[in-house]
Order: C-alpha cells, then structure tokens, then sequence
C-alpha cells in the first residue's frame, strides 16, 4: 500500500513542472455526500456518508469554451447502524470535461459535464479491509459520468465554487448478506477552486 502512495506522489510532483507552466492550473477540494444506487445494500440503516475531495485541475482559458483534466484524492464510503458494514473507500479521480462559461464581468457562471475515472487506492470495513483479489470480484477501477456549475469570481477568475454531480456507471460488487448486484456511487460535491 505504501508503494501505492509513493506512485502516486512520485506521479504528481513530476507532472508539477509542467502542470505549473499553464496558465489553467488551480488547486480544488471541498466536501461530498455520498451514497449508492440499491438501498438494499447493507443491513440496517443505510446512512449517507460524508467525505472529502482535494487535488489539481488543469485547463484551457481564455475563451467560453474550454476543456480540463484534473487529479483529486476522494475519500467516499457507506455507513450503516450495523458498522462492521460499512465501506470506506480512498480513490484517485480523474475527471474529463468540457466547461462552457459565460464571461458576464467580475462573476462568470460556468457549466461542465464530462467521464471520470477512479482508480480504487484503499478500502476498509468496519472490521478490517474489504476483500480483494478475483474471487471478490469487487472493480478497482471504477467510471462515472460527471457533471456540474459553478461561479469564478474576481476580475482574473481565479477564485472559484462549484456544485458537481457523480453517476457512477460501474458495479462496486461488494456482496453484502442483501444482494450482489447494482451497487453503483452517487456523490454530490460541493467544491471551492484556487487558479494560478
């Protein structure tokens, strides 16, 4: 696991040079609530769980309509009463998209909409770490649809808050006692942005 965190680490800190030189690069974070398609998917109460996002974004500027890529550390899950049930889960996302903004002075509103993928880092249940391995059949690599608007303020737009939307599309396969099938994420994000 700790090789885990080295790569990815090793992997951002050699993109930063790059990354730097654009003039679209911003941090990102803020908090999620999150949950998943079947509510039959864990004894007891099925509860919301509420995590965190942070990491980089890299765009096009200067015109309405642009393109971005960024890389945010998640911290997603599900909680129930029973706890030895729940699923707390640690991805790097990469998300995709097309931003249409509408310059209008120092607010501009923005929408954007676009694939993500989330490449599973850690996953813990209440008693331990979930299965793992091909017998489980539980997806390390998850995708999603994404999409969003938000607000840049300040007369260079670098200061940024958003909404955004995630529909996984992916089975998390988790083969809880209720059922083994349709278990995809639903998280709502609500973020603030820092450009340079």
């Amino acid at each position: 696991m700790k090789r885990t965190y080295a790569a990815i680490a090793a992997g951002l800190i050699a993109m930063a040079p790059a990354m730097a030189s654009a003039q679209g690069l911003g941090i990102k974070g803020g908090v999620s609530w999150n949950n998943v398609s079947n509510s039959g998917l864990l004894p007891g109460a099925l509860q919301q769980f509420t995590g965190w996002t942070v990491g980089l974004g890299l765009g096009t500027t200067g015109t309405p309509l642009s393109l971005g890529i960024e890389a945010l550390w998640a911290h997603r899950g599900l909680e129930s009463s029973s706890s030895p049930d729940e699923r707390k889960f640690n991805y790097v996302d990469v998300p995709a998209f097309l931003r249409v903004a509408l310059p209008a002075g120092p607010v501009a509103p923005y929408v954007f909409a676009g694939p993500q993928v989330s490449f599973e880092v850690t996953c813990r249940t209440g008693s331990g770490d979930c299965p793992a391995g091909s017998g489980s059949g539980r997806p390390k690599t998850t995708f999603a649809a994404m999409w969003g608007a938000g607000l840049r303020l300040g007369s260079q737009s670098r200061i940024s808050f958003e909404g955004r939307y995630l529909y996984g599309l992916t089975d998390l396969k988790l083969s809880t006692v209720t059922s083994s099938s349709s278990y995809r994420q639903r998280s709502f994000m609500i973020l603030g942005g820092l450009g340079f």
